[in-house]
């Protein structure tokens, strides 16, 4: 009987490295795979950063042409309020001022677009 006993022990001996193994390579399967689904979740929030951001591009550049707009408006307005009364009364019920930034030493003709004051850009 203890040849038996014996045997059985070395048969048994021989198939545990295969199922420890086994056991080792199936638990960094499961990691890598949960690695692999972490990773695709943040290449889709990636993509979806790089979406939001070329749509926030246009809002950018419209928004900067409202501005230029809106500057070269106020200063021809604050012209006109010089010699224009109700011109004046909106300039004064809108608070209406200009301050030259630190590249602009005068208020710039109507005509031109003047430069945006400093600060006014984000980039």
């Amino acid at each position: 009987m203890n040849a038996d006993k014996q045997k059985t022990l070395v048969e048994s001996s021989r198939r545990n490295p295969f199922w420890v193994c086994f056991v080792v390579f199936l638990l960094l399967a499961c990691d890598y795979g949960y690695r692999l689904v972490n990773l695709l979740d943040q290449r889709e929030q990636l993509n979806q950063a790089l979406l939001m951001q070329a749509q926030n591009v246009g809002a950018l550049a419209q928004a900067r042409q409202l501005e230029s707009r809106l500057e070269s408006l106020s200063l021809e307005l604050l012209q006109v309020a010089k010699t224009n009364a109700a011109a004046k009364q909106i300039v004064q019920d809108f608070n209406i001022q200009w301050t030259p930034g630190p590249a602009a030493s005068a208020p710039a003709p109507a005509a031109s677009v003047p430069a945006p004051a400093a600060g006014t850009q984000k980039q």
